[in-house]
């Protein structure tokens, strides 16, 4: 029997897999990624003891006007951290659009590639930003 590889904790952080681990583990590199960059931008800055610029400043555009403005904000927010952090994904493009029953509510739409040796894998995830 093959042993299996894993690649860090997932994120968000769940149990749900028969493995029977505390938490669910990342089966592969991708999977990796996809929960690193989530993680940068679900984090708010301040909150991590000893490295209080990891994450992102999401929180500030709660109260802010559903505008153009504030999606460019949000857009620049995610590339500039994640970019620091995750010097791997490359930004293909991040889409940001209302919610058709809740217009205060923004989702993002982000395409990225992620480098591995000289091969680029691309991915995609859809997040509620607010």
């Amino acid at each position: 029997m093959a042993k299996q590889q894993y690649f860090g904790i997932k994120y968000p952080f769940q149990n749900e897999s028969e493995n029977n681990y505390f938490v669910d583990l990342n089966e592969t590199y991708v999977d990796k990624m996809r929960s690193e960059l989530l993680h940068i931008i679900f984090t708010p800055k301040g909150q991590r003891y000893r490295n209080p610029d990891f994450g992102t400043n999401l929180i500030k555009y709660i109260f802010e006007p559903n505008d153009d403005e504030a999606w460019s904000g949000i857009k620049s927010e995610i590339k500039s951290q994640v970019s620091k952090y995750l010097p791997r994904i490359i930004f293909k493009d991040i889409s940001l659009y209302k919610d058709k029953e809740n217009e205060n509510r923004v989702y993002a739409d982000i395409s990225y590639s992620i480098m591995k040796g000289e091969t680029e894998e691309p991915d995609n995830i859809q997040i509620r930003v607010i």
